[in-house]
């Protein structure tokens, strides 16, 4: 299957096809992070969030309410497989504790994803088509993140500037530009080959 032909699948996808495949392009994403490292990863799931986008289509506000669907399920995916390990902190004395454990495990999931879907129907606004669109995503996602790690005590766990923490000499980049720098090369590195799929 070519990649013109990928992206029209996707994009052409319906229903709730569109939020099983925001979920595990989500969930894969993870594969990017420590410990496992597989930072190639995104490079497949990002382009499938931009194409994902370009398949919203209808009115401006059904275009976004549909962007902020595939946002929540794509970041539902990515803290759900990202941050399982918190829940093994209720199962210590899981017969005192244990009753927290779908609290974290699904529902610090299920808030963390609602940046994500912010972040989309945010870019979903303004999105411009062509390659443009990987930045307005990237910056869309930076915002949202950035906006996760600081309000409301914050929580910036698994930023997607982490993926770019291996190999080392991209970790690096951190000094210059911080996690938020990171997070916007990230996203706009990984969304870019969604453009090679363009006609």
């Amino acid at each position: 299957m070519t990649l013109t032909r990928l992206a029209q699948t996707i994009v052409l996808a319906r229903g709730r096809w569109r939020c099983v495949i925001a979920f595990l392009a989500g969930a894969s994403s993870t594969l990017a992070l420590p410990p496992t490292d597989i930072w190639p990863v995104p490079f497949v799931t990002f382009p499938i969030l931009v194409w994902l986008v370009d398949g919203t289509a209808g009115s401006r506000l059904g275009g976004v309410l549909a962007a902020a669907t595939i946002g929540w399920w794509f970041g539902f995916g990515y803290f759900l497989a990202g941050l399982y390990w918190i829940g093994y902190a209720f199962l210590v004395d899981a017969k005192t504790f244990g009753w927290l454990l779908p609290f974290a495990v699904i529902a610090l999931p299920a808030a963390m994803a609602l940046y994500t879907a912010f972040g989309l129907a945010l870019a979903r606004l303004i999105w411009p088509g062509g390659a443009t669109r990987v930045l307005v995503l990237a910056a869309s996602l930076t915002l949202t993140e950035w906006l996760r790690g600081h309000l409301f005590s914050g929580f910036p766990w698994n930023a997607y500037g982490y993926a770019l923490s291996s190999p080392l000499w991209l970790a690096q980049g951190a000094a210059l530009m911080g996690i938020w720098g990171l997070t916007f090369l990230a996203v706009a590195l990984y969304a870019s080959p969604a453009v090679l799929a363009d006609q």
